[in-house]
């Protein structure tokens, strides 16, 4: 495939993914399709910031999203690190009077939904907060979860 080097595994993830969002299988994905995938990950776009991805992403010009586009997208995408370090020191902004490494699930309720450009609702809040363990004291281990999740 191209210049980009992916294992095996990789390309065949990044198909699935293509094929699940390329709902007509013609190969292509289209503006209607990404605006489908968009509204299914609850992320609100405009026609004109579907465009603008559209544009960004499509590389042969032809108005639609071609698997080795998706392929160089996705790869970047991917591939931007941050290690656990960075993480916890981005959670540790929040952590307040919360013992060291634990964040306080209202502070990080309202992190998510007052700060940065991709603000999630209520709803979406509730749903993340539901999947992590949380102690009795309302506290969430972010230093174990972080270890965790970024553990090689």
């Amino acid at each position: 495939m191209s210049t980009i080097n992916l294992t095996k595994e990789e390309e065949k993830e990044f198909q699935e993914i293509f094929n699940l969002v390329d709902k007509d299988k013609s190969g292509s994905i289209t503006k209607q399709e990404l605006a489908q995938l968009l509204d299914t990950l609850a992320i609100n776009a405009s026609q004109q910031e579907i465009d603008l991805m559209i544009g960004e992403i499509d590389k042969n010009n032809d108005g639609e999203i071609q698997f080795e586009e998706f392929v160089a997208v996705m790869s970047r995408k991917v591939q931007a690190q941050y290690t656990a370090e960075e993480v916890k020191n981005a959670f540790k902004v929040f952590e307040g009077n919360a013992p060291g490494g634990y964040i306080k699930v209202e502070a990080l309720e309202r992190a998510l939904t007052v700060y940065g450009s991709d603000r999630l609702t209520q709803e979406q809040v509730a749903e993340l907060v539901n999947q992590l363990e949380v102690d009795e004291n309302g506290l969430f281990n972010y230093a174990e979860y972080v270890n965790i999740m970024m553990a090689e």
